[in-house]
């Protein structure tokens, strides 16, 4: 069921819709929000996934801005439900997202502004990453993303934009234009993670065009040391079950170099016993994922596991 609190007009049209998805950080959530302008450009569009009641009573307490709207949904369904929610009430001809532990930089208005006649439908923008401790500290959250978006601005050829298209998976660190998600009926798989893989290479797949800068746009928060709380064998499987949904559908695609390594799923699926083992290698050959690729992680394998239980994820981390 979803509620919907004080707030502004969600039938008025803005330039930006951001979205941004919340389940008890209110005290960071506050930090986004400082992070985006106050200014009737923007229209922002808070999911609150069945918070506990302290942080309800804090969202309903607060006074917001003119231009916020905040939506309750009483049944838990993770990010991805929460995005889908949202997404039928933005008015703004592009979408940003946003974590709600993460936060945009001091410019961000200006930007973005020269994007917003863009022909493009989606701007990638560079991204940074600080460790939630200090938020000086430069973390290696980022690097990947920015990685992808220097390679096609130093060079836009069709491999560089390809990789991008695909490999850019989250939803923040782009403009997104609305018409594309709408017209295609995109949505984020309402799953328990990584929600936002098949939204990335389906909005990635039916751009016509994109277009890049590598000015950071939007800074991702990191909890040194800690492990993701989330490692169950539901969130491990959910994970899992994404990826191969990716890989099936680049292959469709002809995309097939931008299959998701499944290396990892292989190595760990041992921790929920060798029948959930088997059950990974079986699906993988039925899927007929390639084995091969990120073979080079084999190295920096412990590296790569961590990584991987850990990319940033503080508790809010929904993706």
């Amino acid at each position: 069921m979803i509620q919907n609190s004080m707030a502004s007009d969600l039938t008025v049209e803005r330039k930006y819709s951001v979205i941004v998805p919340h389940k008890n950080s209110f005290h960071l959530l506050k930090r986004l929000l400082d992070s985006i302008p106050d200014s009737p450009d923007f229209q922002i569009i808070i999911i609150d996934d069945n918070s506990n009641i302290t942080e309800k009573s804090n969202l309903q307490n607060h006074g917001f801005n003119d231009n916020v709207t905040v939506l309750y949904n009483s049944e838990s369904g993770g990010a991805g439900k929460a995005r889908n929610i949202a997404l039928k009430h933005a008015t703004g001809k592009w979408l940003l997202f946003a974590d709600a532990d993460d936060f945009f930089c001091e410019n961000m208005h200006s930007l973005i502004e020269p994007y917003y006649n863009e022909e493009a439908d989606i701007v990638y923008f560079g991204t940074t990453s600080v460790y939630s401790d200090n938020l000086t500290s430069t973390a290696f959250r980022h690097q990947r993303y920015l990685k992808l978006v220097t390679d096609y601005v130093h060079e836009a050829s069709q491999d560089n934009e390809d990789a991008m298209r695909y490999y850019f998976n989250p939803p923040w660190g782009k403009l997104i234009r609305r018409k594309l998600v709408e017209d295609h009926n995109i949505k984020f798989e309402e799953i328990l993670a990584s929600n936002d893989i098949y939204f990335s290479i389906t909005t990635g797949f039916h751009a016509k065009k994109v277009a890049a800068t590598e000015k950071v746009l939007y800074t991702i928060t990191v909890t040194e040391g800690s492990v993701s709380n989330s490692f169950s064998q539901e969130h491990f499987d959910a994970r899992f079950q994404a990826v191969l949904k990716a890989n099936d559908f680049l292959r469709a695609i002809g995309k097939n170099k931008y299959q998701k390594s499944v290396l990892y799923y292989i190595g760990r699926a041992y921790a929920f016993g060798w029948k959930y083992s088997l059950y990974v290698l079986q699906s993988i050959i039925k899927h007929r994922s390639n084995l091969f690729i990120g073979m080079e992680k084999i190295m920096g394998y412990k590296t790569m596991l961590s990584r991987r239980e850990n990319p940033s994820f503080s508790g809010n981390k929904q993706a």
